[in-house]
């Protein structure tokens, strides 16, 4: 087996060579490749952007919107001493709802305008403070919530939008 040495008198490292000599892969000078100039179209605004990933960081996702509706309307009663935050959270549903009721125009449907005018009523009373009346206040919420949320899924309000 004899062996190929480099032209340029280097000492490398000898290959075995082969009874057909094979060409190099490239041939000549190697070549810069030509500058490509991108023009960068400017972007949104930052406060833009600012508003928008603030926006997003408030988002509730859908399913904790059910857990919401299922504490208010399962089995047990909350404990009065949850009965406030509850309220926040069914009265953040509500508004969380209606919004995507309107982004994706189902507040056109008959259904959906007077569950979005029921939600709107509850949401302008103010919390009793006695447990009962408080109670009954967060369980006609958290059906509005819930009816509203069944019919922007029928209607496809929740899959064009959220």
């Amino acid at each position: 087996m004899t062996t190929a040495s480099t032209v340029t008198g280097a000492h490398q490292p000898s290959v075995p060579s082969t009874s057909s000599t094979r060409e190099p892969l490239m041939s000549g000078p190697l070549m810069p490749a030509p500058l490509i100039r991108v023009r960068k179209a400017p972007g949104p605004p930052v406060e833009l952007l600012a508003r928008v990933a603030e926006g997003l960081r408030e988002v509730k996702p859908l399913d904790e919107i059910l857990d919401d509706i299922g504490d208010v309307l399962g089995n047990q009663a909350p404990p009065a001493s949850e009965c406030e935050g509850l309220n926040q959270r069914l009265r953040a549903d509500l508004i969380r709802l209606t919004r995507i009721a309107l982004a994706a125009k189902k507040d056109k449907d008959p259904e959906v305008s007077a569950l979005l005018q029921h939600a709107d009523r509850l949401m302008s009373e103010d919390v009793p403070a006695d447990y009962r009346l408080r109670l009954g206040a967060l369980r006609r919420m958290a059906n509005t919530a819930n009816d509203l949320l069944e019919r922007l899924t029928k209607t496809g309000g929740i899959k064009e939008v959220a």
